[in-house]
């Protein structure tokens, strides 16, 4: 039986959070993670996704998470206003932390936009505030990063593009290089910049990303800017609901999300829609990679709505969105008044569709102790990485290189030894011991697709390897080193990609020739988005 309340006409407005609360305050975790039974949402723009839901392209305009675009919101505000002559006395209300961060140069910078679940500024008061304080991990002290984003402004080009980092993502933290969901790096520090700080290593660390400034927003502060905007409209082709989050829309259709609501659409990681025919709850079985998805529908038109609204430099509503951040959001002490009016000038007028995002290519695992997680398909990154590294497209970077090193010298301890080189120099080597028949070529073999990883390795070594591409490989263990009584070390540094390459054939037997640099690959310039899109507008409907 459904437990829908009744409707009138088919369209209840928005869950009112002044009214009696129709939803239990606490929900068990019901995620069944990598089935492929979940359905699309009748007339819904897209469907849960199968076993290992992973995002194989780059996206163009895919995925990121909602704090970027309110960063970008906020950014762009307190520029309006500091344009306007208010700005002094807002702009010295924020919070500052002092943090180690890359020099910027050239108008580019990176942006680390950190969405902070902390409790604190909850009131137990709030109408909502059930679905914040009651339940496993809902203490009111403490905090993690509920979302975590880049956002690479190129204020010379008027561009910007976006990156979300899944909380679930399994990397090593910084210091202590233990593995953990990325969500934990923020949480481990002594007091926020400390753990501010623990973030912005542990990405620079784990993907190659410099960091030149850091925006911290917290719950209360995306609730004023919603507010603020007026409310943010989304359309809804099916009754949805996420019991943990507190989201709640019995109506369909453009419905406006106020703060509270928008809020907990926003954190919605277990969204369920109601089947019209069968009058049963669907989950979405995507978590937080749909959410990451329905984010994005909100940010772009939480950035039109910002623009619309503040564009004209209103000094009342500029004041309204202000006041409603200053209190509760955190900037890093090198971002200066001048940066955000020079930033916001040079981005006056920009929608939300001029946002370039990209999605990281992940896949589903288990832990040793069987949490499920995340792990980075390392190779498939490589070229969204590139785009926030200010590197070119195809650049490959020895973190994506997954290697086992097996020794065929007869050199006891050869392979322990060379795999300890290699991961000092970022490589993702192990040792796969001796192989008792010796030989005096060096070879590497590589699992079609991972060329350009096994090519950087032959050139860390110094080129003279050969390469060898082998189907038997397993995806676990893409590259694998063989070292021949040829090998004479590994280089500091790997020679350039113009060289000379020797690649075996299957019978032993090699060739020489000379190539130029590695092709470059362009990412891809379209994906769908994952899981339900609730909120998503069709074709030819406006919501206003």
């Amino acid at each position: 039986m459904s437990d829908v309340p009744p409707t009138s006409g088919g369209s209840v407005p928005p869950w009112d959070p002044g009214s009696p609360p129709r939803r239990p305050s606490t929900s068990p975790d019901r995620r069944v993670l990598g089935s492929s039974k979940t359905p699309a949402a009748p007339g819904s723009a897209g469907a849960s996704p199968a076993p290992n839901f992973r995002h194989a392209k780059s996206p163009k305009r895919g995925k990121a998470a909602l704090k970027v675009g309110i960063g970008v919101v906020v950014l762009i505000a307190v520029c309006f206003a500091a344009v306007a002559g208010y700005g002094w006395y807002r702009f010295n209300q924020i919070h500052r932390d002092s943090l180690a961060l890359a020099a910027s140069s050239g108008g580019v910078q990176n942006f680390l936009i950190v969405g902070s679940d902390s409790r604190a500024v909850v009131s137990k008061s709030d109408a909502d505030s059930s679905a914040f304080l009651n339940g496993p991990g809902a203490q009111e002290t403490g905090q993690r990063s509920d979302t975590i984003m880049v956002a690479r402004v190129d204020s010379k080009n008027k561009t910007v593009d976006l990156v979300s980092f899944p909380r679930d993502l399994w990397v090593p933290i910084q210091p202590s290089g233990t593995e953990e969901r990325i969500n934990t790096a923020f949480a481990q520090g002594k007091d926020s910049a400390d753990g501010a700080q623990r973030l912005i290593n542990t990405i620079k660390a784990d993907f190659g990303i410099d960091i030149n400034h850091y925006v911290e927003i917290n719950f209360k502060s995306f609730k004023g800017i919603t507010e603020a905007v007026g409310g943010i409209p989304l359309y809804f082709e099916n009754q949805v609901r996420d019991k943990s989050s507190g989201f709640y829309m019995f109506g369909t259709g453009c419905q406006t999300l106020n703060g509270d609501a928008a809020l907990a659409y926003a954190r919605s990681r277990h969204l369920e829609y109601l089947d019209p025919k069968t009058k049963k709850w669907i989950e979405d079985q995507s978590a937080d990679l749909g959410r990451i998805s329905r984010q994005t529908i909100f940010m772009r038109m939480m950035l039109d709505r910002a623009q619309a609204k503040f564009g004209s430099m209103d000094l009342k509503a500029v004041n309204s969105l202000v006041s409603s951040t200053a209190d509760n959001l955190s900037l890093d002490s090198k971002l200066s008044i001048g940066d955000l009016v020079s930033l916001g000038k040079s981005f006056k007028g920009f929608s939300g569709n001029q946002i370039v995002t990209h999605a990281l290519p992940v896949y589903l695992d288990m832990t040793s102790g069987g949490a499920s997680i995340l792990r980075l398909d390392t190779a498939a990154a490589e070229d969204v990485l590139n785009v926030f590294r200010g590197a070119p497209a195809g650049t490959v970077t020895p973190g994506s290189v997954v290697v086992s090193v097996a020794d065929a010298t007869g050199t006891k301890g050869r392979a322990v030894e060379v795999a300890a080189r290699l991961k000092q120099l970022g490589f993702m080597a192990t040792s796969g011991g001796d192989i008792s028949k010796s030989q005096t070529s060096t070879l590497i073999k590589y699992l079609p697709g991972f060329e350009k990883q096994a090519d950087l390795l032959r050139r860390q070594l110094g080129g003279t390897a050969a390469m060898q591409s082998d189907k038997t490989l397993k995806s676990s263990a893409p590259v694998v080193l063989i070292l021949g009584s040829s090998f004479t070390g590994v280089l500091a540094e790997p020679v350039p990609a113009s060289t000379t390459t020797t690649t075996a054939s299957a019978s032993g037997s090699s060739t020489s020739t000379t190539t130029g640099p590695v092709t470059t690959v362009k990412p891809g310039e379209v994906t769908e988005l994952v899981g339900v899109q609730a909120g998503k507008a069709p074709e030819g409907v406006v919501c206003k």
